[in-house]
């Protein structure tokens, strides 16, 4: 059974007894830098992942256990905290967001909606909209 708690602005997905809970984190963009980075993430993870019809279908366990290895993939391929400054949580909440996205319409889609409750949104003076 998954669970899930907020602390401190960071939600944590429990999915298995045996293995530590999840951290997300939201990803704001508010640079540049940031719009860019989040590209390649959702590149990475439009290539990685299976079509949105097949993950639809994943066990609650396995989905949470696929978010996290794409997630570590990602962030052996980028090195987000050390290159960019984005922490793992964020990466896991922007892999998360990209496939939700993905399972709600059904296929990767061209424009992801972006607002105050999902795990990518817009901060910062310039990036508010």
């Amino acid at each position: 059974m998954t669970t899930v708690a907020q602390d401190n602005g960071i939600t944590l997905i429990t999915y298995r007894e045996d293995k530590r809970p999840l951290k997300l984190a939201v990803y704001v963009i508010d640079s540049a830098e940031r719009t860019v980075q989040l590209a390649r993430i959702n590149g990475f993870v439009e290539t990685q992942a299976n079509a949105p019809e097949h993950l639809a279908r994943m066990e609650p366990a396995n989905f949470w256990a696929m978010i996290e290895r794409l997630s570590t993939l990602c962030c052996r391929e980028y090195s987000p905290t050390t290159n960019w400054g984005v922490t793992k949580p964020e990466i896991r909440g922007a892999v998360y967001f990209f496939i939700s996205a993905a399972i709600s319409v059904g296929s990767w889609p061209k424009e992801y909606a972006i607002n105050e409750k999902t795990f990518v949104q817009y901060g910062g003076d310039r990036y508010v909209q």
